[in-house]
């Protein structure tokens, strides 16, 4: 069936491909029906520019009776990049129900219930195995009609270039629909159970190992995205005098690499347009910033402040390598073109904090997902890792000044740990758990308070070690600071 699906794509894509094959040799080669015969399968991003070549193509024809002033209206750039946009979600329709009627849901398996969970697993090889939810007094006819069950309503998402299953309707003969939905996580155990007892009226020795033991084995399902990065509430106001600088950087040429990153930052980001109700206009996002692209956007946020003359309210977020100056203890923040053995090619955190406070503002908001004793995510040194001398640094505070307030990942000569199941850092997945469970409608010391709480416990359970946030205020908060609020 794998293989009639992937020949019925590839016999379209050849099709629209092959329309404009003056025009896109250089992509496809001499023979894009052989190329792709080769293959044997079909990218997303190869269907979709197939099709909308094809329909451009057709579609920038001049028509027989068109004046070349109507023409010339009719084609140009910008309508040629909207029909393009439009072109793709048709692509994107047209792939979806071509794979969808393609695909033989007789072949789909049902595995075992699990009674504690109310779940069934689903086994296909085509679309990949999925737990759907079913109560416990419709378990025993679901499994007695699926052979007569209709799957209805099937939809797919785009991951690494393939489409996978989204949501399915799954219809009993009486009408009865059970559903699922890749956004909604599901947990599917099973249990296997030996017995091993002492033989009736036999004389047990002490050399004797008894093996007999009960196995539990549980595999959580979980389909999509983590917890907190779906469903994110979605807040109606718009706050036009907020404004969010976000650095997230993950790739490092020199150094290892930060996990997570750049889904902590192009999360936080979402949370801030979505649930703070921040415009994307206001907010700057930068994904493995360079030095100097750290000092630019830094040197925007500082002008915007000048621009609103303290009516503004300001949000940093940093999710990377933090380091050390040995020499005098200070802080950095390492754009991801530096290098850990030399503090000159990093931001000062008391450059950070003197640009933030030379401009008035209603609040300052600082969250530092970083730690800066010079270690990194996984705990190992980053001197050490480029071959230079490692020693771990409790580093000093830096002066904040004016309404500022930070809030960071870790404590003094701890390390910032990421939170693999979850995809994120520690600290962000909890400061992002508290503004989901609160619609961003919560003050900082509520917030802080949870992320100090959930990350101490979490990173002793899960990394062995300690890793304690903390908040740090100017003089001039003092205790004002547990009242700001972000939204």
């Amino acid at each position: 069936m794998k293989t009639r699906i992937v020949s019925v794509l590839v016999l379209l894509f050849i099709f629209y491909s092959q329309q404009t094959v003056a025009q896109t040799d250089e992509f496809y080669g001499d023979s894009p029906a052989c190329s792709f015969t080769i293959i044997g399968e079909i990218t997303v991003t190869a269907f979709v520019k197939g099709y909308v070549e094809a329909k451009i193509a057709e579609w920038q024809q001049k028509g027989e009776f068109e004046t070349s002033a109507a023409y010339q209206t009719r084609v140009n750039e910008q309508a040629r990049n909207a029909k393009a946009q439009e072109l793709t979600t048709k692509a994107l329709d047209e792939l979806k129900k071509l794979y969808s009627s393609n695909i033989d849901w007789n072949t789909i398996e049902l595995g075992r219930y699990d009674a504690d969970n109310q779940t069934f697993l689903i086994q296909s090889s085509i679309v990949g195995d999925f737990a759907v939810k079913v109560p416990l007094a419709d378990a025993p006819a679901f499994k007695d009609n699926w052979n007569r069950m209709k799957f209805l309503n099937s939809d797919y998402y785009v991951l690494n270039n393939k489409l996978v299953l989204a949501k399915l309707d799954i219809v009993n003969p009486a009408g009865k629909r059970f559903s699922y939905d890749s956004k909604q996580s599901m947990v599917y155990s099973t249990s296997n159970i030996s017995y091993n007892f002492k033989p009736i009226e036999v004389e047990v020795k002490q050399d004797v190992v008894l093996t007999g033991q009960t196995k539990i084995e549980s595999k959580d399902i979980t389909v999509g995205k983590s917890d907190v990065s779906v469903n994110i509430p979605v807040n109606p106001q718009t706050n036009e005098k907020t404004f969010v600088l976000i650095f997230a950087n993950e790739n490092y040429r020199r150094e290892a690499n930060v996990p997570f990153a750049i889904n902590d930052g192009s999360t936080f980001k979402e949370y801030c347009e979505k649930t703070l109700g921040i415009p994307s206009k206001n907010i700057h996002f930068s994904k493995d910033a360079t030095f100097g692209e750290m000092r630019s956007e830094i040197g925007w946020l500082t002008q915007v402040m000048a621009a609103f003359k303290g009516e503004a309210k300001v949000i940093f977020y940093y999710a990377g390598h933090g380091m050390p100056d040995e020499k005098d203890r200070t802080a950095y923040l390492l754009p991801t073109d530096g290098f850990s053995s030399d503090y000159q090619t990093a931001i000062k955190l008391d450059y950070l904090y003197d640009r933030l406070s030379q401009q008035p503002a209603q609040s300052i908001t600082v969250f530092l997902d970083a730690c800066f004793s010079g270690a990194s995510r996984d705990d190992k040194m980053l001197a050490a890792e480029s071959g230079q001398r490692a020693v771990r640094v409790r580093p000093r505070e830096g002066s904040l000044k004016g309404n500022m307030v930070v809030v960071s990942a870790a404590t003094g000569d701890e390390t910032a740990f990421p939170y693999k199941e979850k995809q994120h850092g520690l600290f962000t997945y909890f400061l992002l758990q508290k503004l989901q469970q609160t619609k961003g409608n919560v003050t900082l010391n509520e917030l802080s308070n949870h992320v100090i709480s959930n990350v101490s416990r979490q990173s002793i359970l899960i990394n062995n070690k300690s890793q304690t946030p903390q908040v740090n205020a100017s003089p001039e908060m003092q205790e004002k600071w547990k009242f700001v609020r972000l939204k």
